[in-house]
């Protein structure tokens, strides 16, 4: 009897998002009766072991990109030759890996050294094209050619978004005008939430946080001191898994957690009349799929976050905020008198399903 091919799953390490929309991808391959292996460390191992007790975790360090509270891109372009470094190093990692577990294809969340000649070798990502801060336009055919050199090491490239960019959350992000030299698929949002309707208003708001420090306990700290004057009931997810301390503060009002499990987080969205949040694609694809209103704050100096939230913006299907000038009484009246328009369509996982089914069939099944 044929063996199930095992399937090795690894996100990125920048925040939660890289993990989290590997759910999906992760039920959809057990559905399709695969054997699948996880690779991560630290808090992304362990919101994926949360989600999936009974598989394999393989440790593999991440990229350790870390921000200091001045420009977020140029600490990030000092921190291009330590990133060039971990790719080489988690490249090394999967020869040692393959030869002792062999396995029959890898999925990486936007891990570029997670390739191998001997099997299929899929990248996932929603940047086909780099988002370039403003005046630093002329770059962008050179950023697209360093990208597309790093993405054509891999067999296919799975893109998180639908096909069509006007009903697409990526935006030129996702739908570049030139693409790479390897089959490029849209597998439709990749979100761990299940689309249904609102349900009776607990909170006011909900405050979301993720992504990379400083930037994500600086804005806790400015959403803290304005939750000390808020009125209204509302909860903050702080986005710590691994965090077992909890927060010094009494604020009756307001309901506090480092971390919930997918179930329940879903329940506080939808509970929640606004979101406030970073601009990220996974935590966008997330609260769009529960059909939310959100507030945006874009990690200062992140393109791509401020690309996402600025192009939403526009088409009024969500707010923008300056970091630095956030408040949340004025944010919250501003959402109330927003003509917000209608968000893009809800995607079902039924897509997905047989996208991956039928990926594992034309590879895997024996002729």
């Amino acid at each position: 009897m044929q063996q199930p091919p095992h399937i090795l799953v690894a996100p990125l390490d920048w925040g939660l998002g890289h993990a989290t929309r590997c759910i999906p991808i992760i039920q959809a391959l057990l559905q399709a009766g695969c054997r699948v292996s996880l690779a991560a460390d630290g808090p992304q191992a362990r919101l994926l072991q949360e989600a999936f007790p009974q598989l394999t975790m393989h440790q593999l360090p991440g990229y350790g990109i870390h921000f200091g509270k001045g420009n977020v891109l140029r600490s990030l372009l000092q921190q291009v030759p330590a990133i060039l470094k971990a790719i080489r190093t988690e490249h090394d990692w999967l020869q040692h890996m393959q030869s002792t577990h062999a396995f029959d294809a890898v999925i990486s969340d936007n891990r570029y050294g997670l390739y191998h000649a001997s099997c299929p070798s899929i990248l996932m990502t929603h940047q086909l094209q780099p988002a370039m801060p403003n005046g630093w336009g002329w770059l962008q055919g050179l950023a697209r050619k360093v990208f597309y050199q790093r993405i054509e090491k891999f067999t296919a490239c799975w893109v998180p978004d639908d096909a069509d960019d006007t009903s697409g959350l990526s935006g030129i992000l996702g739908h570049p005008n030139a693409m790479p030299c390897i089959p490029v698929h849209y597998v439709g949002w990749l979100s761990r939430m299940q689309a249904q309707p609102s349900q009776v208003k607990e909170y006011e708001v909900m405050m979301l946080l993720s992504g990379p420090e400083p930037q994500r306990s600086m804005l806790e700290k400015r959403l803290l001191q304005q939750l000390a004057h808020f009125p209204q009931k509302a909860i903050l997810v702080r986005g710590l898994p691994n965090a077992t301390a909890s927060l010094p503060i009494n604020l009756p009002h307001v309901t506090i957690h480092n971390h919930l499990p997918t179930a329940a987080l879903q329940t506080a969205m939808l509970q929640s009349a606004y979101i406030v949040c970073r601009g990220g694609y996974s935590t966008l694809m997330d609260a769009f799929t529960l059909r939310k209103k959100c507030l945006l704050i874009p990690t200062p100096g992140q393109t791509e976050q401020e690309y996402l939230a600025q192009t939403l913006a526009a088409k009024q299907q969500a707010i923008c905020f300056a970091q630095d000038d956030f408040d949340l009484n004025t944010a919250l009246q501003q959402a109330d008198h927003f003509h917000w328009q209608t968000l893009p369509k809800q995607q079902t996982s039924d897509g997905l399903q047989v996208f991956v089914s039928n990926w594992v069939e034309s590879h895997f099944s024996p002729c």
